[in-house]
């Protein structure tokens, strides 16, 4: 069973459409940026790696940037966190974009991908990333057996 994990530096960004009427979204200019990022630490870490082929487990952990604005003591920074993640992106847009740019790359559709969990959260002190956003990707090639008994 091979399984890659990689961390990718930057603020994750949603996957994003446009409909070609009105001014573009921020967030449609950034995505193909933060796709490549996704794409480059994959390739800084494990080269030229071949693609998988079989069932995909996807875990992703979406850290937000902490904002100048938040409060910095521990315990008012965990009740403005818990208060504003709640707004949007969705962790799924997150997710779309995520495997959009992992095709082609680390599997060869993201069709393959059957399981998997993802998290969107906000880097907290003491993470080596903090304030600033981060991800980290497990990508698994799993096994029908043990997807079906419920493990990777």
């Amino acid at each position: 069973m091979i399984t890659y994990s990689f961390v990718v530096e930057g603020e994750p960004c949603p996957w994003t459409s446009w409909p070609k009427r009105g001014p573009m979204p921020p967030a449609f200019a950034r995505m193909p940026v933060w796709q490549e990022q996704i794409r480059a630490a994959f390739w800084n870490k494990y080269h030229s790696k071949p693609l998988l082929s079989g069932l995909i487990s996807l875990d992703i952990e979406f850290y937000r940037g902490v904002p100048e604005s938040a409060p910095r003591g521990p315990e008012a920074l965990q009740r403005w966190m818990a208060r504003h993640i709640k707004t949007k992106p969705d962790r799924t847009n997150y997710l779309k974009a995520a495997e959009d740019a992992l095709n082609g790359v680390v599997f060869v559709d993201d069709s393959q991908v059957v399981k998997g969990s993802e998290i969107k959260w906000y880097s907290r002190p003491g993470q080596p990333h903090y304030p600033r956003g981060y991800s980290v990707f497990t990508v698994t090639e799993a096994e029908i057996e043990r997807i079906l008994e419920g493990g990777k």
